[in-house]
């Protein structure tokens, strides 16, 4: 009998030591990789399940009061040591203070089961560490170039991450700012050493350009990146360090109007504006008739080449002008854009002698000096000469001698002979006959060429609906300019054997006195601006006009009236 009891006694005490020491007893757990750290600073906790979840996770909620949780992963893992098997599950989560303090890990449920509670300490980090550089082994710096821009003047945006600790996998939040328009200008790395401490500096610099008046906030973006860390503590699927992330410092422009003293032609805020013009030929060696293009490049920095204002049409009776589109292109560098315009123009003279074409000036505002300036071009002088291949015109006094030697010459002309009269006579006919014999072949040639030629004409009036509905697109989009480039893409279509390269040469072509005066029209708004009372477009009947004129079987005006090519307006 005492022994029965003995051995219920000694059963009983291993049962309650095995559900000890069983894994069962705590099954969820919490630990974290360091307990004391800087409020701008993350840390990693792990929540251990001892056994295999699937699907479900712990109530991370409570985690929101004093933390931001910026990462949740999971693993799992099973394994079977020397007869011991181990069967677990782990979230692992990255965490910021939100405060600095005595911050608590809570304890988390799942399961039923209950987690530990963590304690930690937070340490508030410095508001400013421009005060004292080299304090800090991570910081961030922001800075701009102007804090009171015009509208329209570009700010030099620069966020600087400074780093003594080995860092990877960096990255940035987008910039997204309200009523500015944004240009990235590059991304830089160097090292720089700060109170004897060597780090390493990455770079980030944006164009900002206000689009109205007052107030703009450029908001904080924020730098993440990781430790690179080779031992840890949670294993091989967390090999990477301890995230880092600094937010960099907000700030406010006040931005102000444009100054009531500057021009009312356009408004260009830069630091410089060049003009230079070059010309295709020489201008002491211009001939009528014959063009010479005129090319005016402007470059101006700090401004987008959307922002360059267009140059004025020269006009004179003593030549035609015939203007190119402008060539327009921007140059990213880290100090800002530089952008140029190129505007050319053909000029035919239609008569001798000298040519004066007005000074150019364009106004700008200098932002260094706050005042404004004139970029210019002196005046040009060309010098016309007559063209040498234009016929004579002829009086009645210089008709006489002429009339007179080629009576002279008939009356000493000798007579022909019989036999040589006959012999030019057969020749006469055998050339006749020849023609004929020719004229007949070609009446004869195989139907192929002109199902061939159906079928050209046919993809051409196919072309000339696609251009056409692409003209009405333009035009819903109250895009002039590219209206006007699918104008001359029609143009060129209609007239392939010598296209138009201006909308006066298309109209002149097109013999149309209606469509010539609406292609002026949009020639002087795109060129004069909003100033020109008389530029008033009716799009509609342009566009209907252009679809009557659609018409394929029209005779090519390709060429002049003595069947020679006309000369371009823009040589090479």
């Amino acid at each position: 009998m005492k022994l029965n009891l003995r051995r219920l006694i000694i059963l009983i005490t291993l049962c309650l030591t095995a559900l000890a020491t069983s894994e069962s007893y705590a099954t969820l757990t919490a630990k974290v990789d360091r307990t004391v750290l800087d409020s701008n600073e993350t840390l990693r906790l792990e929540m251990r399940y001892n056994g295999q979840v699937f699907t479900s996770e712990p109530d991370f909620e409570p985690l929101t009061t004093d933390f931001e949780v910026l990462s949740n992963s999971r693993q799992q893992n099973y394994s079977k040591v020397n007869g011991k098997t181990q069967s677990y599950t782990a979230w692992t989560l990255q965490l910021r203070p939100k405060r600095a303090g005595m911050l608590l890990i809570p304890s988390l449920t799942f399961k039923k089961d209950v987690s530990n509670a963590v304690e930690l300490r937070v340490r508030a980090a410095p508001t400013s560490t421009n005060a004292n550089p080299g304090t800090q082994p991570i910081y961030t710096e922001t800075n701009v170039d102007s804090t009171a821009p015009f509208v329209g003047q570009q700010v030099i945006l620069t966020h600087r991450l400074y780093t003594s600790v080995q860092l990877r996998d960096f990255g940035l939040s987008e910039l997204i700012v309200d009523k500015a328009v944004l240009h990235r200008l590059g991304d830089t790395q160097y090292q720089k050493v700060i109170n004897g401490r060597n780090y390493l500096v990455l770079e980030v610099k944006y164009a900002v350009f206000p689009q109205s008046a007052g107030p703009l906030t450029i908001p904080s973006l924020r730098f993440g990146a990781y430790e690179v860390n080779n031992r840890s503590q949670f294993g091989v699927f967390n090999n990477r360090g301890n995230q880092i992330i600094r937010d960099t410092e907000s700030k406010t422009l006040e931005v102000a109007a444009r100054p009531a003293q500057s021009s009312l032609d356009g408004w260009m805020p830069s630091t410089a504006v060049v003009m230079e013009q070059r010309w295709s030929g020489d201008q002491n060696s211009v001939t009528v008739g014959e063009p010479i293009t005129r090319t005016i490049t402007i470059r101006a920095e700090g401004l987008s080449a959307a922002q360059i204002t267009p140059l004025p049409v020269p006009e004179g009776n003593s030549y035609r002008g015939y203007p190119d589109q402008p060539q327009l292109d921007e140059l990213v560098t880290l100090n800002g854009l530089v952008a140029t315009r190129a505007e050319s123009m053909a000029l035919v003279p239609n008569q001798a002698g000298e040519i004066v074409l007005p000074a150019v000036e364009l106004f700008w505002w200098d932002v260094k000096s706050n005042q404004q300036r004139t970029a210019r071009l002196p005046s040009t002088t060309l010098k016309v000469s007559p063209n040498v291949n234009t016929p004579p015109v002829l009086s009645d006094d210089s008709l006489m001698p002429a009339a007179m030697n080629t009576l002279a010459t008939e009356v000493t002309k000798p007579k022909l002979s019989f036999m040589t009269t006959l012999s030019l006579g057969l020749n006469a006919v055998l050339i006749a006959l020849l023609v004929a014999l020719l004229i007949n072949r070609n009446d004869h040639i195989p139907t192929a060429r002109s199902v061939l030629g159906e079928k050209s004409t046919n993809s051409a009036l196919l072309t000339l609906k696609q251009q056409l509905r692409a003209i009405e697109i333009e035009a819903k989009n109250e895009n002039l300019m590219g209206m006007r480039d699918t104008i001359l893409l029609w143009g060129k279509t209609l007239f392939a054997d010598n296209p138009p390269i201006t909308l006066k040469s298309l109209g002149n072509r097109l013999k149309n006195p209606t469509i010539s005066e609406l292609f002026t029209q949009l020639d002087q708004q795109l060129y004069r601006g909003k100033h020109d009372s008389s530029a008033t477009l009716d799009i509609k009947l342009l566009i209907a006009s252009l679809k009557k004129e659609s018409d394929f079987n029209r005779k090519s005006t390709g060429k002049n009236k003595s069947g020679k090519a006309l000369q371009s307006l823009y040589p090479d």
